[in-house]
């Protein structure tokens, strides 16, 4: 009986190695196939992915291209045309035409011709309801609580970050502490409104994952800090993936720049990637600012 068991368990064994031996090469085939892309080492740091929003068009300047004069007419028609410029002239300059409104019709009577008995009327006067102005929101005094990215279904919570110093290899250096199940508000960064750089980081494939579908965030997707009940609007502008894993310690100093004071509003989302094992060895930076951001290196042409 004994005899009959050993050639049965060494072809098992030999089943098993050889399916291990496959199992081992469709790993390497697929890590590699699946890889990322070796980095380029740019002024944004070690960019394995960059996308960045084309600037936002501004108002070309006024030509010097004389204005015809206008042809003469009676004068109750004459007012009319001036007037209903107005309205005409707000329409292009749009909501940044914080002006005296124009009245829409002149005061103007209609009198009877004599001898006839009709009584003098009067137009009825329009009433123009004054155009509000919109009124700022005020820059928060206490650091957002809530996140919302309704492109990626995103809702959460979000908390002050801190950091602790932790001993590597006899070296004590800083790490910040990301907390479980909501995203953290760097407690160095900018409160919302204060024109600099509000930075936030979430876990993505650990603790809650957070900040699991950050990565798919694209350009022009809308995201809302709140704080309180005060909402404060971003629009993404940009988006990198950088290498850190492995770079030099110049290169991950200028990864780091993202997270630094920018001198402009804005709002800075960080996470690991990728997602699967082994993971985290890059660095996602979403950018979003204002939905008026105008990108000042764009050149005003004719």
């Amino acid at each position: 009986m004994g005899n009959k068991l050993v050639p049965a368990l060494s072809r098992a064994m030999l089943i098993l190695g050889g399916l291990m031996i496959l199992a081992g090469l469709g790993w390497g085939i697929w890590t590699r196939v699946n890889a990322p892309p070796e980095p380029t080492i740019t002024d944004a740091g070690a960019v394995v992915l960059a996308e960045t929003a084309p600037p936002r068009p501004t108002a070309l300047p006024p030509t010097d291209t004389p204005t015809p004069s206008p042809t003469p007419t009676p004068a109750p028609t004459q007012t009319l045309a001036q007037s209903s410029e107005g309205p005409a002239q707000r329409s292009v300059e749009g909501p940044a035409d914080t002006g005296p409104t124009p009245d829409l019709l002149p005061d103007w009577t209609v009198t009877p011709t004599p001898p006839a008995p009709t009584p003098t009327t009067q137009a009825p006067q329009p009433t123009v309801a004054p155009i509000p102005s919109p009124t700022p929101i005020p820059a928060a005094e206490k650091p957002p609580t809530r996140i919302v990215a309704p492109a990626i279904n995103l809702d959460a919570k979000i908390v002050p970050m801190g950091w602790e110093l932790l001993d590597r290899n006899g070296t004590m250096v800083s790490e910040w502490v990301v907390p479980k199940k909501a995203a953290g508000w760097h407690m160095n960064s900018a409160l919302p409104g204060h024109q600099e750089n509000v930075v936030l980081s979430g876990h993505h494939n650990v603790e809650g994952k957070v900040f699991r579908y950050v990565v798919d965030l694209s350009l022009g997707d809308e995201i809302t800090l709140y704080v309180d009940d005060t909402p404060y609007t971003y629009t993404v502008t940009d988006k990198y993936i950088l290498k850190e894993s492995g770079m030099p310690l110049r290169t991950r100093r200028k990864n780091a720049q993202w997270i630094m004071p920018t001198g402009d509003e804005r709002l800075t989302l960080v996470t690991c990637w990728p997602y699967e094992w082994p993971g985290n060895s890059h660095r996602v930076i979403v950018v979003a600012r204002p939905p008026d951001y105008i990108d000042p290196r764009q050149e005003i042409t004719e």
